[in-house]
């Protein structure tokens, strides 16, 4: 459940303010390139169309006038670029969700795998080599953490030095 609402929350947040959905996401040069583009879109843009903003601490009524007083030639593109960048929170978040589901799969049958092989040894009296693919050679998973493929025999990551969450009950 907490996985199906993180994208949603990344939107959000993307929406609020540029740049947080992607840091909520651990994105953090996604979350650097939207945060700057957006804001340096804007200063860009309001010093193009020479608008003048207010120097001092104003009142939120103050700021709100303000804000109104923006032309359409810069509210429309920060307007436009901010929901592109809420859109591509939402992408990145559904993408992560899918491959944390899919690394979770992988580990439970990798576990089932173990367990199964581990009566059938016991039933022989044969060593079991529980993470040997059909052809010999060691089972390839994904680590949930990098992404990138590394044995299922080991206990930790060879890429990024995390464990992998099947081997904690060995």
């Amino acid at each position: 459940m907490r996985d199906q609402l993180r994208p949603v929350l990344a939107a959000v947040l993307a929406l609020v303010f540029p740049g947080l959905g992607h840091l909520i996401l651990r994105r953090w040069g996604r979350a650097l390139l939207w945060h700057l583009t957006i804001v340096g879109g804007g200063v860009a843009l309001l010093t193009l169309y020479d608008v003048e903003t207010s120097s001092g601490l104003a009142t939120p009524v103050e700021a709100a006038e303000a804000a109104a007083a923006f032309p359409s030639e810069v509210t429309v593109p920060i307007a436009l670029i901010t929901v592109l960048s809420s859109i591509d929170a939402y992408i990145v978040g559904r993408a992560d969700a899918v491959a944390r589901e899919r690394v979770d799969a992988t580990a439970e049958a990798v576990r089932r795998r173990a367990a199964s092989a581990d009566d059938d040894g016991a039933a022989a009296g044969a060593p079991v080599a529980e993470t040997v693919g059909e052809d010999g050679d060691p089972m390839r998973v994904e680590c949930p953490n990098c992404g990138k493929e590394t044995d299922a025999e080991l206990d930790f990551c060879h890429w990024c030095t995390e464990p992998l969450p099947w081997n904690d009950a060995e």
